[in-house]
């Protein structure tokens, strides 16, 4: 049994439905058969799928998005006999086989022939494929519950779902889409865990997610801040090897407007697939932090928006200013605009927002199993932002920003002790101490330090849109290390419940 990744509904790998990527109108052995409308190969509405799409607030621009060829497995035994019919062959027949197989072909009159084969084994996939001479189609499965497509191997491997949690432009979408960048080689730097693409470009959300990857790597955009709606998740292989042996996991990844993040309780359909996951990867913008509201972090543009806040922007203003601080005793410059930043409590937003989440959560955990709590990660994303203050406050001693630091093989050694330390101290000053983000969890959340990019971003426009391009050379720092780690954890908790 499996939890679908899109309907939350429980699925039992021998009771999925199919769907083909394309009509059959040019097959032979369709002449005479596309003007029956019940027979389950002609195109016909999607009510499954067209329900799941209404329910997570997605809208069909195009009718031809839910007139799809799908077939349900009821539907198997109406598909083989009405072909029988056609060629005149004995309906009465078993359609299964003993081990619950179908293998049949068919011969139509102007001596086409049609073969239909099914199979379905416990947890594993369940096949179904059409051919008619050189032409072969075999379908996907798809959730019978809601009708979107499962992956290969999704009945094989365990299960194990991350969520990309964060308020508006914490660059969630855009950790995800440079994740995947470079043939993946954000989150394939270890000889201990290896990930492949799960998913095909039948499936729409991941064509999207490739036409993000390709206008990241070829033309410098970065990708499209996501709606207010339910983002599909992104489906990968882990394999772990331990000892020589290998172990697998089926890793969903959730990513999720941060609007509706920020309002948990009045978008729950929507977000009930990233909120309960078996971990947490938790962007914080480092403008959403102390670092936002501390001088000698701060863009022009902002330092320009103070100081116009102060009445100072002049900069004649600033000079007789910082002279007369003596003779009258006045603040400078800087202990101004610092005041005038810090009646900010960054803090308490950033705390805020995770006990809403986490209320979310508790409120309706009786949607999992599992008496488990996710795991829970802080990254400080747009790193770069802040890479020349930190560098000179703290990066003497410990490489904070180091690409080559191993994500998971170095534990022992002092150097990632050191930096691991030193983020913590990080978090604690800038961000928030992480010791009481939440009374009610029961540990204390990993933190890393991580850059999508690795520069800075500029305005552009692309036609009539407005969108942004890197404004460097694209250097992601660290960007897979959370995602590296965290599903290592879950994969080892995994294997130890299981030896218990």
């Amino acid at each position: 049994m499996r939890i679908c990744p899109f309907c939350l509904n429980k699925i039992e790998s021998n009771n999925v439905d199919f769907l083909f990527d394309k009509e059959f109108t040019d097959w032979e052995f369709m002449n005479g058969m596309s003007s029956d409308a019940e027979f389950v190969l002609n195109a016909r509405e999607d009510h499954k799928y067209q329900k799941f799409r209404k329910m997570k607030k997605l809208s069909v621009t195009n009718r031809t998005e839910i007139m799809r060829v799908y077939v349900n497995r009821e539907e198997l035994y109406g598909m083989i006999n009405t072909l029988r019919k056609r060629c005149a062959q004995d309906p009465q027949e078993n359609v299964w086989d003993a081990d619950n197989r179908i293998d049949e072909t068919f011969l139509f009159e102007d001596g086409e022939e049609l073969r239909v084969r099914y199979q379905c084994n416990e947890d594993e996939d369940s096949m179904l494929e059409v051919q008619s001479g050189i032409q072969i189609s075999r379908a996907s499965m798809i959730c019978s519950c809601c009708h979107n497509i499962l992956p290969s191997g999704f009945f094989r491997y365990p299960q194990i779902t991350i969520g990309l949690i964060g308020k508006k432009d914490a660059g969630k979408t855009c950790m995800l889409v440079s994740m995947f960048a470079n043939n993946m080689k954000a989150i394939n730097g270890s000889r201990v865990l290896h990930f492949t693409e799960a998913q095909t470009m039948q499936d729409s959300s991941y064509r999207e997610l490739r036409r993000k990857i390709m206008l990241l790597e070829e033309e410098g955009i970065c990708p499209d801040p996501t709606r207010g709606e339910f983002i599909a998740p992104v489906m990968l292989k882990a394999e772990w090897k331990v000892d020589g042996e290998s172990y697998y996991a089926m890793v969903c990844i959730y990513d999720a407007a941060g609007e509706l993040l920020e309002k948990p309780n009045e978008n729950a359909e929507v977000l009930d697939n990233v909120v309960y996951t078996d971990g947490w990867l938790y962007l914080i913008d480092p403008q959403n932090t102390k670092f936002g509201t501390t001088v000698e972090t701060l863009s022009a543009d902002k330092k320009n928006m103070i100081l116009k806040k102060a009445k100072i922007l002049d900069i004649y203003q600033q000079r007789r200013w910082q002279q007369d601080v003596h003779k009258q005793n006045r603040r400078t410059v800087h202990d101004v605009m610092q005041q005038l930043l810090s009646e900010v409590n960054t803090e308490a937003q950033t705390q805020n927002f995770y006990r809403h989440l986490w209320n979310c959560y508790a409120e309706r955990k009786w949607m999992r199993n599992s008496s488990d709590v996710p795991e829970v990660a802080l990254i400080l994303s747009k790193s770069d932002d802040v890479i020349s203050f930190l560098n000179e406050k703290y990066g003497q001693e410990v490489p904070l920003f180091d690409r080559r630091i191993d994500y998971i093989s170095p534990e022992g050694s002092e150097l990632w002790k050191d930096r691991k330390e030193t983020i913590k101290q990080i978090f604690k000053e800038y961000v928030v101490d992480i010791d009481n983000l939440n009374a009610d969890y029961p540990a204390a959340p990993d933190v890393y330090l991580a850059s999508a990019l690795g520069c800075s971003t500029k305005e552009d426009t692309d036609g009539r849109k407005v969108v942004y391009k890197l404004d460097g050379i694209y250097d992601p720092i660290r960007v897979g290390e959370a995602f590296v780690r965290m599903t290592m954890n879950l994969m080892q908790n995994r294997l130890e419940r299981e030896d218990k």
